[in-house]
């Protein structure tokens, strides 16, 4: 008799959408489409950017745990000039090692104290992962995450790798209507530097499903305008 060989149930569940960027006018000033996978052991968070404005588009994948950390990310900036950055992030628990192919070639070791809590590659559906670092306790109160990011221009044009802490706060659960729908909702406010004024961040209840962020720095604002729930079996 021919043996049976058991394989296991692999089960995946799916959040995309489409994230519109609007300037201080309300008008476009380009677009995001992201995919999050919950995957078994953790969850993996594809994104495609484009910034007409800043003439940039930007793809960015990012691999985390199941606590939201980061194992591993990339980042690829294409510019309307042609030229390309492609950065590389292998983390481990003491040091964030970063690759760069483009104008700024080489490798770079940002060491960190303890396992990196949050890699910001400037998605806003990566942003606002953050979330689940700060948590919903000591409602109003700035708590510092530590990170490494990609860039720390407005934009995400740049392309040095930095170390930084933000300062994340939870104001509290209300609810929201965006263009996607009507969602029970977390408000926080995140402040990258102390010389930038801060931007306020909803996130759906429970995963963190970026809803909308409204940003006085820059006068720009972003919207879900769609959103996609999938389950996957294998």
């Amino acid at each position: 008799m021919a043996s049976v060989i058991s394989v296991p149930t692999m089960i995946s569940r799916c959040v995309s959408g489409r994230i519109a960027y609007l300037g201080a006018d309300g008008q476009s000033t380009g677009h995001e489409r992201f995919e999050l996978h919950e995957m078994p052991g953790g969850r993996l968070l594809r994104a495609w950017c484009v910034l007409t404005d800043a003439g940039l588009w930007r793809e960015v994948s990012l691999a985390m745990d199941d606590a939201w950390r980061p194992r591993d990310g990339t980042c690829r900036l294409w510019h309307a000039d042609g030229a390309m950055d492609l950065m590389t992030f292998a983390i481990t628990a003491d040091r964030v090692e970063v690759r760069q192919q483009g104008p700024h070639d080489g490798v770079q070791t940002i060491p960190t104290p303890t396992p990196l809590p949050y890699l910001g590659l400037h998605p806003l559906a990566g942003d606002a992962l953050i979330v689940h670092q700060r948590g919903q306790d000591d409602p109003g109160t700035w708590r510092p995450v530590a990170a490494v990011t990609n860039s720390v221009s407005p934009h995400g044009e740049g392309a040095v790798a930095t170390a930084l802490a933000i300062d994340v706060a939870f104001v509290g659960s209300v609810p929201i209507t965006v263009a996607a729908g009507s969602f029970a909702a977390w408000h926080y406010q995140l402040r990258w530097r102390e010389d930038w004024l801060p931007a306020d961040l909803w996130v759906r209840a429970g995963d963190g499903v970026f809803l909308r962020m409204d940003w006085a720095e820059t006068g720009t604002g972003f919207e879900l305008v769609a959103l996609v729930e999938t389950g996957e079996g294998l």
